[in-house]
């Protein structure tokens, strides 16, 4: 089975050599995304949060699914607590509604800059 790597050149391009996803037959692995480079870099948990949503819906429509197909996301965030854990699970509920896939919050001590506050990878499952 083949795998396909691949950047979106309509995304900012990632801070670091790797691609934003992967695809091995119908699965769809999303690199961590960041709210880097757009107007919500330096905004709070929920407009980065926002912004990256954005992003990986942009990946899955271009590779033909939509956000009904994540089966997982992982979020790194930088505040655990209870009011930024609600500020992104609203903008999840945003775009997912009741499809909310398997989802895993880790705290971390930092992202790639210091302002960033969260980083999304996600699985999908696409048609086909």
């Amino acid at each position: 089975m083949d795998v396909i790597r691949k950047n979106y050149p309509e995304l900012p391009a990632p801070g670091a050599p790797h691609y934003q996803s992967m695809r091995v037959g119908n699965m769809l692995f999303l690199s961590g995304a960041t709210a880097r480079d757009t107007e919500a870099e330096y905004g709070d948990m929920a407009a980065q949060t926002d912004v990256i949503l954005k992003r990986i819906k942009f990946i899955l429509e271009a590779e033909g699914g939509t956000l009904d197909n994540i089966v997982k996301i992982t979020s790194f965030v930088t505040e655990i607590s209870h009011e930024a854990g609600a500020a992104t699970h609203e903008v999840r509920t945003k775009y997912f509604g009741d499809n909310l896939p398997a989802s895993t919050r880790v705290q971390v001590a930092g992202l790639v800059e210091p302002h960033l506050k969260i980083e999304i990878e996600a699985t999908a499952i696409l048609p086909g």
